[in-house]
């Protein structure tokens, strides 16, 4: 409730003579009409001045009013003091007419709203102490992305952009690749489908005669998709929203018995966990939809795109074991397939992906879509603020960060000290003046009381009592679930280090809290015992709200490690805290409306908003859509206003509904670029005549460089949209850019021109990433692009090995100087491996000690820094393939046509690592020698030596440093070069031959790559591709 509403509510009440002035209370004459009363909630507002304005004159209260221009500081001990004494009041007027205070106001307004009668108004206007009583008139609350993003209501972007609301992405269909749909959810309603009369009309859709749906589209191609019969859901339900659904579920069905498959699963697209349903509302889901949560209504929402059409593909499924079921890859990949051979013209993915690939199979699926016009949207993930975690490193993805949007669901947790602290709620019932415990303090003896888990708090210590539990492990709706069922009548949920709030619909009424008042209250309640709290259903501490949007803490960061940060992502930013949508009543106890937080609510504001410029520009690549959100996107801001420049957090910015259509120039690309892309990250597709590309050249509307070393010269195409002269300029402090050429002018929309923009070193420190932006502008356009640089002190290889026959050694490695300083080397290792001889003959892949197959073991311990697994082949023309299963069940594969292969995990996890070595070929099919090695890394074991140390060598000069080493035994070894300066470290590996053997060195991978989907527990399941 803003000003607005209280100045509309004091128009309609009956009129009274005003306080005098200088005075904090005074007699009122008043004029009493009781029939302008009527049962109903009401605002009452008391003659006693609110803090804002209270010069003085109540005994034993200082003046409040803050001096010209200066503003009310809530914090100050005289403002809280008399606060706490309006409040007073207040519950005293309020008790003489036995009235319950829904909400207080001290600040602004000395005043409380209320559900009255029509009698109890009129007593309390007659209250002397009472200034008057208004109808509280009801406004639907500004919760709403679509409201953020300016797109709904009167003069919205919707009617100004887009063609109103009722043309907001026609002709267009969005694919939603989740968990599936809702079928009565209202966002999906619509009117039965006929069969074609006439000649089909764009966003119509229509029967085709073998009774599947089709709809000819804003690009002049025809959708025809269908609905798929399965459990309980007979195919009835695809009507002239929702026009397609299919599901997924082989894999499922094959790799999960039916006993161990959740109860609630539905083998067809219904949607039994809600994420689907809340994705596809939000990307494309009916308008004027009214949202109520828990009672509560939370006024009128939309789908970005109200006037898109759905197709939904299923293939996420929910078992009993958190380790198994969940979004199988080979499903995805079927889902893309349907989506193309159906037409859509948009695809949602808000389901993880990998962080060190841009080549894994969806990814390529994904590639096959957008080279059929296909724009695609996916999450970034949400393992922020952790840098290096972004998923879906793809350039011919849209990755989507999370942004706050709004801080209107808050709650107050009040101390009877005076004390106050805002958070996350959507309570529907406040707590007053109750005891206050630690969960830990109130322990059954059974589970962990200090997350509140399930059974873990005694009853007769929590009855009656709102308790504090720390935020972890158990589910945050279960925590509250055992307050409720110990008796508590309240919880404060409260985060042990900064994360999300989030706004879930709780058993009793909760105020969710980070620090640093989680320390403040924890300690608060340990040292009072005596101490009570009301948890207030809005914020009443005063303080100023954050400036919006912010990036989310938990939304994931960059650099992009697929491309050893030569690529930016993520991409551009849109609303993912406590967006309100649709959800599965199977999966919510019967809820149709709820709260979600994470990448993947953020996403589908992305495919919403690709729908709606696909449905004004259906020409667009998905390339020029992408680009046009990028280059056009808004700043997001930090708490105090001020722009976060953290490019690896924010992409290129918000989304801007308002200029997205208009972006001037764009950075376009085609398949071949694409393909061209994937050949420069070391895939050879085997098709004649490529070429490649670097993934710094890949011709996106974001600039980086994760391994600067003197000068990097880059390239970029731009293409006409808006005919012009555009000039450029760049911004990244320290670093020295130069683009060539500065001007570019373009006599037609759709020419093209390139440029180059060289990156120098200036004075940035050496392995931290500098960032900025490039911007052209021209023909009253912006083009605007971010950038990071991260400039090195050494560039070396990063996975190096060397093979010798001799004890004493050494091997050459080239280096990159990046700096005219000094710098200083430092060796961990030689490390040897554990060595296992065998002789295999060529056979299947199999988890089992055969002729084809040996299995080792290997233990890492905590803290290790490099685990290195290979399998060294004695015949170079042999295929050795190697998988590794990680102690968490993770299968990691090396299995390309090389003799010998190599594996290496940083930073490893602690635990049993097992290694599986499979010969897959050999000439003639003979037996063939290898070595299977486990090598940990160790510190610097005094059997090597690097020269020289320290490097000298002027920036952007080549040069050599020397590994020596002395005294080794035959078998493998590892060691670490660490670069001062420098983010990253060469590892290398040495492997000795013992006399007259032969020893093919793998070819290095670090990291390894995924092999198929998790595994099962109880067994180990191989790729299919295996070899």
């Amino acid at each position: 409730m803003g000003v607005p509403v209280l100045l509309s509510s004091m128009a309609l009440a009956p009129a009274q003579a005003a306080p005098a002035q200088g005075s904090t209370t005074a007699a009122i004459k008043k004029t009493l009409d009781p029939q302008a009363y009527k049962d109903g909630r009401y605002i009452v507002v008391l003659a006693e001045k609110p803090a804002a304005t209270y010069d003085g004159g109540t005994p034993g209260y200082a003046a409040t009013k803050p001096q010209a221009g200066k503003k009310l500081d809530v914090r100050r001990n005289e403002v809280q003091r008399y606060q706490s004494h309006l409040q007073q009041q207040q519950r005293e007027v309020a008790a003489r007419e036995n009235v319950s205070i829904k909400r207080d106001f001290t600040a602004a307004l000395n005043g409380f709203s209320a559900n009255l009668t029509a009698e109890q108004a009129v007593n309390l206007a007659k209250n002397p102490k009472v200034l008057l009583v208004a109808p509280d008139t009801q406004r639907s609350p500004d919760y709403s992305t679509t409201d953020f993003l300016k797109l709904s209501g009167p003069g919205g972007l919707w009617e100004t952009r887009f063609g109103g609301k009722a043309n907001a992405g026609a002709g267009t269909v969005v694919g939603v690749i989740d968990t599936g749909y809702t079928p009565s959810s209202a966002f999906f309603t619509g009117e039965p489908v006929q069969p074609l009369s006439g000649n089909p009309q764009v966003g119509v859709p229509y029967r085709t005669a073998d009774g599947k749906i089709a709809m000819l589209k804003a690009d002049g191609d025809t959708f025809v998709g269908e609905c798929q019969t399965g459990q309980d859901f007979d195919g009835t339900a695809c009507n002239s929203k929702v026009l397609s659904a299919h599901y997924f579920a082989d894999a499922f069905l094959e790799t999960v018995p039916e006993e161990h498959r959740a109860p609630q699963e539905r083998i067809s697209p219904v949607d039994v966990d809600s994420h689907g349903t809340h994705t596809a509302s939000t990307a494309a889901g009916n308008s004027d939809v009214e949202a109520t949560v828990d009672g509560r209504s939370f006024g009128i929402t939309s789908g970005v795109a109200p006037a898109a059409k759905l197709s939904i593909y299923k293939v996420c499924w929910e078992d009993d074991d958190p380790n198994t079921g969940g979004c199988y890859g080979s499903a995805s990949v079927d889902a893309i397939d349907q989506a193309i051979a159906d037409g859509v013209d948009v695809l949602n993915y808000s389901i993880s992906g990998s962080t060190d690939t841009t080549t894994d199979p969806v990814s390529l699926a994904f590639l096959s879509a957008a080279s059929a016009g296909i724009f695609v949207a996916v999450s970034a993930g949400n393992s922020g603020p952790t840098a290096g975690t972004v998923n879906h490193g793809a350039p011919w993805l849209t990755t989507v960060a999370a942004s706050s949007f709004s801080q209107e669901l808050q709650g107050t947790v009040e101390f009877s000290d005076g004390s106050k602290y805002r958070g996350a709620s959507i309570m529907n019932a406040e707590v007053h003046d109750a005891g206050v415990v630690l969960s830990a303090n109130a322990a059954s003896g059974t589970g962990n009381a200090a997350i509140c888990a399930p059974g873990s708090l005694d009853p007769a210590a929590i009855a009656g009592k709102v308790v504090v539990c720390d935020r972890g492990v158990v589910d945050r709706v279960a925590k509250s679930a055992e307050v409720k069922r110990g008796g508590g009548v309240g919880m404060i949920l409260v985060n042990l280090a900064s994360s999300s709030l989030d706004t879930d619909k709780h058993s009793v009424p909760t105020v969710h809290v980070n620090p640093p008042a989680t320390g403040e209250i924890k300690q608060k309640v340990a040292a009072n015992p005596a101490l009570t709290v009301s948890l207030i259903d809005h914020d009443t501490t005063g303080l100023p709200l954050e400036a919006q949007p912010q990036i989310a803490g938990f939304s994931s960061r960059g650099p992009l490690a697929a491309s050893d940060s030569d690529l930016l992502k993520p991409d551009v930013a849109a609303p993912g805290v406590a967006v309100l949508a649709g959800v599965s009543p199977i999966g919510t106890g019967g809820d149709s409306f709820g709260f979600l937080s994470g990448t993947s609510m953020a996403s589908p504001h992305i495919a919403g908003f690709g729908a709606l410029i696909l449905a004004k520009n259906p020409t667009w690549s998905p390339a020029t859509v992408k680009s046009a959100m990028m280059t056009t996107a808004s700043d997001v801001v930090n708490a105090d206003g001020s722009k976060n420049t953290d490019v690896f957090a924010t992409g290129a910015g918000h989304i801007d509904a308002a200029r997205v259509l208009d972006p001037g120039l764009v950075y376009d690309a085609s398949t071949e670029d694409y393909l061209k892309f994937i050949q420069g990250t070391g895939v050879d597709l085997g098709i004649p005549g490529l070429g490649s590309t670097e993934a710094r050249n890949m011709n996106v509307p974001s600039f980086a460089l994760g391994n600067l070393a003197g000068k990097i010269t880059v390239t970029r195409t731009l293409t006409a949209l808006t005919p012009g002269v555009y000039r450029a300029s760049a911004s990244v402090p320290g670093i020295n850019v130069k683009i060539t050429p500065s001007v570019l002018s373009f006599d037609a929309a759709g020419q093209k021109k390139s440029f180059k923009v060289t990156f120098e070193n200036k004075n940035v420190a050496l392995a931290k990433f500098a960032m900025g932006s490039l911007k052209w502008e021209g023909a009253g356009k912006s083009v605007v692009s971010p950038v990071a640089v991260r400039p090195q002190s050494v560039i070396a290889g990063r996975d190096l090995s060397f093979t010798s026959d001799q004890a004493d050694g050494s091997a050459a490695i080239s280096i990159l100087s990046g700096t005219d300083s000094a710098t200083a080397v430092t060796l961990d290792g030689l490390s040897k491996a554990n060595s296992t001889a065998t002789e295999l003959v060529p056979g299947p892949a199999a988890f089992a000690n055969d002729d084809s197959n040996v299995l080792v073991d290997a233990e890492v311990a905590e803290g290790a820094a490099l685990a290195k697994f290979s399998v060294i082949s004695a015949d170079a023309q042999a295929d050795f393939d190697l998988y590794v299963f990680t102690p968490s069940g993770e299968l990691l594969s090396a299995a390309t046509a090389s003799a010998s292969e190599s594996l290496s995990i940083e930073n490893p996890e602690a635990g049993t690592y097992t290694v599986l070595a499979n010969l897959f070929a050999s000439p003639d099919n003979r037996p063939t020698k290898a070595s299977v090695d486990a090598a940990i890394l160790g510190s610097n074991e005094g059997n090597a030596t690097v020269t020289p140390n320290p490097i000298k060598l002027k920036n952007g000069k080549k040069g050599q440093i020397t590994l020596a080493w002395t005294g080794l035994e035959p078998g493998s070894y590892i060691g670490r070069l660490s670069f001062e300066g420098t983010s990253s470290p060469t590892f290398v590996s040495v492997i000795i031959a013992a006399d007259g053997a032969v020893a093919v060195a793998p070819e290095q991978q670090l990291g390894g790559a995924p092999a198929g989907e998790k595994l099962q527990v109880g067994e180990r399941v191989l790729p299919d591709n295996a070899g």
